[in-house]
């Protein structure tokens, strides 16, 4: 979530290729769009997607048990939808919409069975989470977008970090430091490892430039960023919810 000025005294549309040559292409498609589904269609798929997930995990919850029991009370799993929808968006805009429908679907989504299965419903929370959604949803569906459309090493690597550091900070902050569950913590923290290591390797970027350990090296990079902002999240998610 940060970048670099490298390019500045480079011509418009020049950007230092990450392999050592020049990507004439700049960091993202022309107009910003690429390939992808229209507005209704990826607007429409989020809702959906969402209202699924965010009931899935409410069933889910009397379902797993030992360390996979996380996965189903976590905020990493809710915006890796998020991220999904966003990346198969034409463009940034819609993905960040997307985002937020993701996730105001997935909180509709698991109360409603909540209610539905007799459990209590705290409006309060429920306005928590969605407000929640608000933040995270445009921030991840921009973040799958980057990674899919973004013709620099340096954004998919961003992406790559921030999306495989949500579930390192969980497993590491939020299910070790605080909860001393270990089985979760390393459950979490072995995923966040394997997304950004897929994530970096598998962008479009980095497979077309020929240079997945670039991409690695730059995910890598962003975690130092990435890590310590995920940590002081949850930090803050554990002193309001």
């Amino acid at each position: 979530m940060s970048r670099t000025s490298s390019a500045a005294a480079e011509p418009t549309g020049m950007a230092n290729h990450p392999s050592g040559g020049v990507d004439t292409a700049g960091p993202v498609p022309a107009h910003g769009q690429g390939p992808g589904l229209t507005t209704a269609a990826a607007l429409g798929l989020a809702v959906v997607i969402g209202v699924a997930w965010g009931a899935a995990t409410s069933g889910l919850q009397t379902v797993l048990s030992g360390p996979f029991s996380g996965l189903a009370n976590a905020v990493g799993p809710w915006v890796v939808t998020a991220f999904a929808v966003g990346a198969l968006c034409r463009r940034p805009g819609v993905a960040a919409a997307a985002g937020v429908l993701v996730c105001f679907g997935e909180v509709g989504g698991y109360y409603a069975v909540s209610a539905l299965r007799d459990f209590g419903v705290n409006p309060s929370m429920v306005a928590f989470w969605a407000i929640t959604g608000v933040v995270g949803g445009p921030l991840f569906g921009l973040a799958g977008w980057f990674w899919r459309h973004a013709r620099s090493i340096r954004w998919t690597g961003a992406s790559a970090a921030l999306m495989g550091g949500v579930f390192l900070t969980e497993g590491a902050v939020g299910y070790g430091y605080y909860l001393h569950h270990a089985g979760n913590a390393v459950l979490f923290c072995v995923i966040g490892a394997l997304l950004v290591a897929a994530l970096a390797a598998r962008a479009p970027a980095a497979r077309s430039a020929g240079a997945p350990g670039r991409a690695l090296g730059a995910a890598m990079t962003w975690l130092l960023v990435v890590l310590p902002l995920g940590a002081a999240g949850q930090v803050v998610l554990r002193a309001v919810a």
